[in-house]
């Protein structure tokens, strides 16, 4: 799987680049989101990854979600680059600063050697409810449910003989009930799909697309395939048996991405770069043709997006400068009535050296 992750280029301890692991072996990209529901399911029901300031569908709390989650970086006279020290912080979204005391700060590699300049592999929800991450104590993967919840282990056999917790990237639905781990091209395995109640393989995909996401009812996963040129050629729609269901040529000879599948299985979003604009294209897959573009004027780089309505998508726009901490702007798009506006803006905590943001 060719996924790739965020470098963390970290010129003091004030500086922070989004997101997932591994700041020694990964060069920038952008990166997936996560979308909501159970999957293997024939419904396509669309879930608002944030129900504004009150609260979730469920009647929790928006403030007692997940916001963002933070390694803290730090280094001895003469060393270069920082390592990732102390434990995982949960920033919550009304303010309050939790620990995650049983996640590992810095993976394992396939020998169990500590990788002490790396930052081990984590990722939250996008509604912020659940996290998941490598555990101390027996070196699981599991997903915990916030405010108290219990953390879920998934399969003991996830990681292959020889395989690292820096050999995976991870991947939550926007409800956090389904998690993909994928595994890095050179080792030909196939991205595993895992419900996260009960631990259980629920389904796998091919191992030589790059993976992009799970659908907005969690039931597909899309992903795309690159041409000799580095452009995208492809976009992919698998389904819970591991079946292709659409594949939608693009053609284009600019920069495109992030990408979001909407809970239809069938509605794409994608991030256009072109001439220094930035668009939001909406693919209908089924008929190959675009249904609307909706222009973006944003600072930075857009990080995630997401369907988060029949016609809304949120996305995570990053920005740093210099060694200042990074900035991040979140906004919601209309695509009917192309509206974009500010839903909130925050800073990531300054001695960070690693971070990763809910996506909805």
């Amino acid at each position: 799987m060719a996924i790739v992750l965020a470098v963390l280029a970290v010129a003091t301890f004030g500086s922070a680049a989004g997101t997932h692991a591994n700041p020694v072996r990964h060069a920038d990209a952008v990166r997936h989101t996560g979308t909501p529901r159970s999957a293997g399911t024939a419904s396509h029901v669309n879930t608002v990854g944030h129900n504004g300031p009150a609260g979730h569908p469920d009647g929790r709390r928006h403030a007692d979600t997940i916001k963002y989650a933070s390694a803290r970086g730090c280094s001895r006279p003469g060393q270069w680059p920082p390592s990732p020290c102390g434990k995982w912080r949960l920033v919550m979204h009304g303010g309050e600063r939790r620990e995650l005391a049983d996640a590992r700060i810095a993976p394992l590699d396939g020998k169990g050697k500590r990788l002490k300049q790396s930052v081990a592999p984590i990722e939250v929800s996008g509604d912020g409810r659940h996290v998941a991450y490598f555990r101390k104590s027996d070196n699981r993967l599991v997903v915990r449910e916030v405010g108290g919840g219990k953390a879920h282990a998934m399969a003991a056999d996830l990681l292959p003989a020889g395989f690292g917790m820096d050999d995976v990237t991870l991947m939550l639905s926007q409800d956090g009930t389904r998690l993909a781990v994928v595994y890095y091209e050179e080792r030909k395995e196939p991205t595993r799909v895992y419900d996260t109640t009960s631990g259980n393989l629920l389904w796998t995909a091919p191992w030589d697309v790059e993976l992009l996401g799970f659908s907005g009812d969690g039931g597909e996963l899309m992903a795309q395939r690159r041409n000799d040129d580095h452009f995208i050629a492809d976009l992919y729609v698998f389904g819970p048996r591991g079946e292709l269901l659409h594949r939608k040529p693009l053609g284009e000879d600019y920069d495109v991405g992030p990408y979001a599948l909407a809970a239809d299985g069938t509605t794409a979003a994608v991030v256009t770069h072109q001439h220094g604009h930035v668009t939001i294209v909406v693919y209908d897959l089924t008929s190959g043709r675009i249904t609307t573009r909706v222009p973006v004027r944003v600072k930075g780089v857009l990080h995630t997006v997401a369907w988060t309505g029949l016609a809304q998508v949120t996305i995570h726009a990053h920005h740093k400068k210099d060694t200042a901490p990074t900035q991040v702007r979140v906004l919601q798009v209309d695509t009917v009535t192309k509206k974009v506006t500010t839903r909130e803006s925050y800073t990531i905590l300054s001695d960070s050296i690693s971070f990763e943001s809910c996506g909805g």
